[in-house]
């Protein structure tokens, strides 16, 4: 990576990496709370119907939080999901409301037993969050478990708890350290990525994932996924 290309990301990543990003992004529902077990729901919540088209995604979002209302931790302690089970019918796009009675009640199986989602991850996996995820959501519709995923959802929820740079993320996490997360492998990224010549590979899995983070970690050894500002902020502003 030449020395034109380092500072072309770096000043992408200055560009996006701000509090405007944050009105028109999924995170902005996570924002809305103060407390972290409120902020871990809504993010986990947020980042798992987190494909598609973004106006599809950001009008679901809104209808989701409406019904979880000012605490999204009290409507999953309080079980107020409960009218979901079995219910057969869409939610959101390949999610029935039956999958999303299944993540609500996986989620008060873990917070009955752990005081944060971060504290019930460390159970799993101290080392790679990724893992941890896939382990306690284990067979939850859309947590994928297969090992070529790149976990994209799964990324994006990381980066909002993990990165600690006040300024998007939440950086609530303290003992997963940024230095470990994984880029959100979405199209804009992947398409700006090849470009770049960050990778060769078409194939939208956790190698490409990887190899993109890993020349990222180059320039960011503490904080790779800070590139991912650069990459998605550029690719849904600049469409190649």
């Amino acid at each position: 990576m030449d020395k034109e290309m380092i500072n072309r990301l770096r000043d992408w990543a200055n560009r996006y990496n701000t509090p405007d990003f944050i009105p028109s992004d999924p995170v902005q529902f996570p924002h809305r709370y103060k407390e972290q077990k409120d902020i871990e729901i809504s993010a986990f919540l947020t980042s798992w119907i987190s494909y598609g088209n973004r106006k599809m995604i950001l009008r679901k979002a809104e209808e989701l939080h409406t019904a979880m209302g000012v605490s999204p931790y009290r409507f999953i302690t309080e079980r107020r999901f409960e009218p979901y089970q079995q219910q057969t019918g869409a939610f959101y796009r390949f999610y029935s409301w039956n999958d999303l009675y299944g993540i609500c009640d996986r989620l008060y199986e873990l917070y009955q037993e752990h005081p944060t989602l971060e504290d019930a991850l460390l159970q799993y996996d101290k080392k790679d969050p990724v893992v941890a995820v896939r382990y306690a959501f284990e067979g939850i519709k859309g947590v994928p478990r297969t090992p070529a995923s790149a976990c994209k959802r799964v990324a994006i929820f990381l980066r909002w708890m993990v990165r600690r740079d006040g300024i998007i993320n939440f950086g609530l996490w303290q003992q997963y350290h940024p230095s470990i997360l994984l880029i959100p492998l979405d199209t804009h990224v992947h398409t700006v990525a090849l470009n770049l010549g960050l990778t060769e590979r078409k194939a939208a899995d956790i190698r490409t994932a990887r190899e993109i983070t890993a020349h990222l970690q180059k320039i960011w050894p503490d904080d790779p996924c800070l590139g991912d500002f650069a990459l998605f902020g550029y690719g849904v502003n600049n469409p190649l």
